[in-house]
């Protein structure tokens, strides 16, 4: 706040040295400029924000992030400079034009995302500090009350949700009370309410791992017989619903909106915006004013009023809505239900994430020519931010979904101990195969990263020849999937080690860096050690293949949990970027008890 103030006089200072006739245009209009650049911004923003939900490419972010930046700067700036021009307000009073200008500032708020309570409490104090400067006792001052009312709730919300969305905060708010048991019933239909199921497992499982609160092994249990009773589709789409809630809590203003103080102060705001225009309209003599600032004012009113509206909507067609009026139990709430899930499915095809995964491949990286780069200013670290996602490619997670679920499935089935189940590399599936102590030197002899390299080599060499000659489209099926997860591993395999990256000879050492304990003598003493498997037949090689990649994610998957906070920001970041589905793997092993925080907690309860 005050660095704006502190800018906006820098800036007075720099048109010093502009001749008198600009400086002159430039006070005139300046006002005239960034207040409506400050609505357009606000509006680009509500429009496009949730979009970064289900878009997994970096352009929304960059639209988003800048719009943010720009929009707070530009409001408060715009605050600021009315403040500013107080100073010297001798005359002013008798200037029509003026007094409309100052009935501005209360827009302003309604276009502040402020970070805390503080900057609510100063900003709120500007636009009331030029209200009262800028009193006239005419109609027109009076209608900047009820915007002030309508920007003061708006801020306040955003500074309620930026608050309420840090963890500690978020463990308060859900300590109160326990949370409704789903009945047997519920639980043995999965074509059931999906949405109702995702809800309740939200509330019972995910934000308690998100707040790093106990679970016990009855909500173990519990997760664990909604989810088997699923096929893959079911699974993934309640898993997805769970985290669109998730997001909605830390991202959106679900968490206010929809309680009765939300609904009350939504209605506050909407009817004083309303009836702010309404007044303007009937009540102002539009004639004392120059067409200029009436038309600002206009377009400050409407949008207003299409900022209200829109977020109205957002707020009735969302899955939050849906659960409230499903509790009702009642055949117009239920046909309400049915009206909104088949917008949402017209709208955004059902859509809570962006379903792609991120793939890097080795070789690619290597062949590519990185020269494009070099003319690019190094203008905030750009080289390095082109480099990373000129290298990345996207794929479609829709393939993975059903060998990953029965891969879980099987493994919790035949599984003894299931702590041993968060440590597999591959090992399960070869020892399935008859395989293990041939492949062994490749899966547990070396490390964890090492042998994502080995195996994401193996895969890269083995997959044209067998892709390209073979007619069986399983086998093609599974060499796609093997593709697909080992460029996706790789891709995670340089975000968890790549941080200080920003050129090829440092990829390069960090790829040298990694542990090997396995000679290439050794490991090439007969034909069977190839990292090639000649000696296996494709449709066999193959299923084994998928399936090591399989139980390498899950075990990625399974130390990426959701107590640790670096772990848990990442997936908290990740939500905002389109989705991982490393985090939905994660949610998914949480609700199967395949989580070393659900084992650690079986251990700490005694009944």
């Amino acid at each position: 706040m005050f660095s704006s103030f502190f800018l906006q006089r820098r800036g007075a200072r720099a048109t010093q040295i502009l001749p008198e006739s600009v400086r002159k245009l430039w006070n005139e209009w300046e006002l005239r400029l960034i207040v409506p650049l400050s609505l357009f911004l606000e509006i680009v923003l509500i429009i496009f924000s949730n979009r970064r939900k289900y878009t997994a490419t970096p352009w929304i972010r960059i639209l988003i992030w800048s719009a943010y930046l720009c929009a707070d700067w530009v409001a408060t700036l715009s605050l600021g400079t009315l403040a500013n021009s107080q100073g010297d307000s001798k005359g002013k009073l008798l200037d029509p034009n003026y007094t409309l200008m100052a009935c501005w500032a209360p827009f302003l708020l309604l276009h502040l995302g402020g970070p805390d309570t503080l900057g609510l409490v100063v900003q709120a104090g500007v636009a009331f500090y030029v209200f009262l400067r800028s009193w006239a006792g005419t109609p027109l001052t009076f209608l900047s009350i009820p915007m002030f009312v309508a920007g003061i709730i708006k801020y306040g919300e955003r500074t309620w949700v930026l608050r309420f969305a840090t963890k500690n905060h978020f463990r308060d708010s859900l300590l109160p009370g326990p949370v409704n048991r789903i009945t047997k019933v519920e639980i043995e239909i999965p074509g059931g309410e999906y949405l109702h199921i995702a809800y309740f497992l939200f509330k019972q499982q995910l934000s308690h791992l998100y707040a790093d609160l106990i679970l016990s092994p009855d909500d173990q249990k519990t997760s664990e017989g909604i989810i088997r009773c699923m096929s893959f589709e079911e699974a993934f789409k309640v898993v997805e619903m769970e985290l669109s809630f998730l997001y909605d809590a830390l991202y959106t203003k679900a968490t206010v909106a929809y309680s009765l103080v939300g609904i009350i102060l939504r209605t506050a705001s909407f009817l004083s915006t309303i009836s702010t225009f309404a007044a303007f309209c009937f009540f102002i003599d539009r004639h004392e004013f120059s067409n200029i600032d009436i038309n600002i004012t206009y377009a400050l009113l409407f949008g207003a009023i299409f900022l209200e509206i829109y977020a109205i909507i957002m707020l009735i067609l969302s899955d939050w809505s849906i659960v409230w009026l499903s509790s009702k139990n009642d055949s117009l709430a239920d046909s309400i239900c049915r009206a909104i899930a088949s917008f949402q499915s017209v709208v955004t095809s059902d859509q809570r994430w962006s379903r792609r995964m991120a793939q890097n491949n080795l070789i690619d990286s290597c062949l590519r020519d990185k020269t494009k780069f070099n003319p690019v200013p190094r203008f905030f670290d750009m080289n390095k931010f082109l480099e990373r996602y000129w290298y990345m490619t996207w794929e479609k997670v829709d393939d993975m979904k059903k060998p990953i679920f029965c891969r879980l499935l099987e493994v919790t089935n035949d599984a003894r101990d299931r702590r041993q189940l968060l440590k597999h590399t591959g090992d399960y599936v070869t020892r399935k195969k008859g395989f293990f102590e041939t492949l062994r030197w490749r899966i547990i002899d070396v490390e964890f990263d090492h042998s994502i390299l080995l195996w994401h080599i193996a895969t890269d060499l083995c997959y044209p020849c067998d892709v390209d000659k073979s007619l069986d489209t399983n086998l093609k099926s599974r060499c796609k999937i093997s593709k697909c997860l080992s460029e996706y591993m790789l891709y995670l395999f340089f975000q968890e080690r790549s941080n200080s990256i920003s050129n090829r000879n440092e990829a390069c050492k960090l790829l040298l860096e990694v542990d090997t304990e396995v000679e290439p003598r050794e490991a090439k003493e007969d034909k069977s050690k190839s990292v090639l498997f000649e000696a296996y037949a494709a449709g066999e090689k193959w299923e084994m293949i998928s399936g090591v990649w399989v139980e390498m994610l899950c075990c990625a998957a399974s130390h990426c949990g959701w107590i640790q906070h670096r772990q848990l920001l990442h997936h908290r970041q990740q939500l905002r970027r389109g989705g991982e589905l490393l985090t939905y793997v994660c949610l998914l092993m949480s609700h199967l008890g395949l989580t070393e925080q659900f084992q650690v907690l079986e251990g700490e309860i005694v009944t």
